[in-house]
């Protein structure tokens, strides 16, 4: 081989390890992931009222990005009203597992609000019910 034909093979060489070097490279770099909260109502014949936001936003229900916490009320078949106040999202690394990822589900029921972890498929009692009047958001 000559001269010109070893330097372009050799610039071929680079151009491929650098192709597969920048395409290692870029998977590595951490996915955002979507964040998302569901709020079931397991309540008997109960309607759940809920309004949640964070520190800077009032979005509702909506995707989830940092630290989100909700307000909860409802009133039972005998008028005594119950409500509960916490956080239903955060980035940390117990609250993520606790959920199970990054889509966190709460069921409310009449003895308190449950995490639904989705890797286990199991709910467990995160807060009890608070009997009087919802605290203003």
């Amino acid at each position: 081989m000559n001269q010109r034909t070893i330097s372009q093979l050799s610039s071929f060489c680079l151009v491929i390890v650098l192709a597969f070097g920048i395409s290692g490279a870029l998977t590595v770099i951490p996915k955002f992931e979507k964040n998302h909260v569901r709020i079931f109502n397991n309540l008997d014949n109960s309607v759940l009222f809920y309004h949640c936001k964070s520190k800077d936003n009032d979005l509702g229900l909506r995707n989830l990005q940092t630290l989100f916490f909700c307000n909860f009320w409802y009133t039972n078949s005998s008028k005594i009203k119950f409500h509960a106040v916490f956080d239903v999202f955060s980035t940390a690394v117990e609250f993520i597992q606790d959920c199970g990822g990054y889509y966190c589900i709460w069921i409310a029921k009449e003895d308190g609000l449950y995490l639904y972890n989705v890797e286990t498929k199991t709910a467990v009692k995160k807060h009890d019910w608070e009997i009087g009047l919802q605290i203003k958001m």
